[in-house]
């Protein structure tokens, strides 16, 4: 598979040259590193490139007894140090073996502009996980200052500082012309874009009901409905007409949420009886013992206002006996309590976590309707049930505010 070089050309160079004027020493010569694994390893985007937007990211992860990857992504500091210890999903566990393609989209305008890396992990069964970082790179959404063009006009000057009578002579004043970016078009409609290479299209808001149909990377539906029930799934419409649900762990979403109706989904589709204890195979053993558990929520501001952001802070727990195999997203959803129609929804994301740590996921959120009401918040851990662990039924938390006027009309 080709790889779009053309574009590191220019902008390797470019930020080359900013961060050997930034960083003393960068000129200097690195101790050389070991070549990466050719079956785990992440091909592009190479050392010192600008990312922007939806980023593919190529490369390899296809070893044997491979259970799963995924990728993860943390902030530098301006002389490349981590900023942060943890690193952060950028994206989701997969289990499909890649060799030299691509393996899966980095949605970079979920972060703050600046410099980061980014690892690939790639658990094996029966073995450490083997790991790839790639960095520095920049993440650079903001657009550029605009070009300028200074025309200086052509004059031919007097003897320095005097003309006829002696009164001092200014240089003439330079004229410019500024250039203004293009201005994007925003589409209104609400649709959810695959990010992975596949995702499921199931009958329900959950991976117990049936699969309908799977979307391949970079298909887009529009969204029709959002979950009743707090799952943060989405409704959507298929090309051929019909409805189903996605996970929003598995989509990006653009245009205007504001206006998707709040959905009741289908009853979730009666579970297996069990076996009796007599019938069970001795040597089965549960499928992981991690368990994520849904903490405390606080606001900063404490009391939320119209139209001006605030952080949502979320406790993320594993209170099981082993690590998590993965990072993980938590999905939230804001509703007015007195219809259920949606307000705003936000996805943010935690690290693997070992036995008994937490972590605080902290989500900006903007509400600009509906002030001086009840507003209800759900925020979901690991939506997609992406992460294996023992117990999926402690993963919501649940809190309600009244949304304060401030200067909304």
């Amino acid at each position: 598979m080709k790889h779009p070089f053309v574009r590191v050309i220019v902008l390797a160079l470019a930020v080359t040259g900013l961060l050997m004027a930034a960083i003393p020493g960068m000129a200097q010569e690195a101790a050389p590193t070991p070549a990466p694994n050719p079956n785990a390893n992440i091909s592009w985007p190479p050392p010192v490139f600008v990312v922007s937007g939806d980023e593919n990211i190529y490369g390899s992860a296809n070893l044997p007894n491979m259970t799963n990857y995924f990728i993860s992504f943390r902030p530098l500091n301006d002389d490349l140090t981590p900023a942060v210890t943890e690193f952060l999903p950028a994206v989701l566990p997969a289990t499909a073996a890649v060799q030299d393609d691509v393996l899966g989209v980095w949605t970079t305008d979920l972060v703050d502009d600046g410099l980061y890396e980014i690892r690939l992990t790639v658990n094996v069964r029966g073995g450490q996980p083997v790991t790839h970082q790639v960095g520095p790179l920049r993440v650079q959404n903001e657009p550029p200052p605009p070009y300028v063009i200074v025309d200086e006009p052509s004059v031919t000057a007097p003897p320095i500082g005097q003309a006829g009578g002696g009164q001092v002579i200014a240089p003439p004043a330079a004229t410019q012309e500024v250039i203004a970016p293009p201005t994007a078009t925003f589409d209104p409609t609400p649709r959810a874009s695959v990010r992975g290479a596949n995702a499921n299209v199931r009958s329900g808001d959950g991976t117990e009901f049936l699969i309908l149909t799977s979307l391949g990377q970079g298909q887009s539906v529009v969204i029709v409905g959002i979950s009743a029930r707090g799952t943060g799934w989405y409704q959507v419409r298929l090309p051929d007409g019909r409805l189903g649900w996605m996970a929003p762990s598995v989509v990006d979403v653009s245009g205007n949420l504001n206006t998707v109706p709040s959905v009741q989904p289908p009853p979730p589709p009666p579970t297996a009886t069990p076996l009796p204890p007599t019938a069970v195979p001795a040597t089965a053993v549960p499928a992981s013992s991690a368990n994520l558990v849904a903490g405390v929520v606080v606001f900063d501001p404490n009391s939320p206002t119209c139209a001006q952001t605030f952080t949502v802070g979320f406790d993320v727990a594993n209170l099981g006996s082993t690590a998590t195999t993965a990072s993980g997203t938590v999905g939230l959803t804001d509703v007015r309590a007195a219809d259920g129609s949606v307000q705003g929804t936000t996805v943010g994301g935690f690290p693997v976590l070992q036995p008994g740590q937490t972590f605080r996921v902290n989500m900006p959120l903007t509400i600009s309707t509906w002030y001086n009401e009840t507003h209800r918040i759900t925020l979901t851990i690991d939506s997609g049930n992406a992460v294996p662990e023992s117990n999926e039924g402690d993963n919501t938390r649940t809190i309600e505010y009244t949304l304060q006027r401030g200067s909304c009309p």
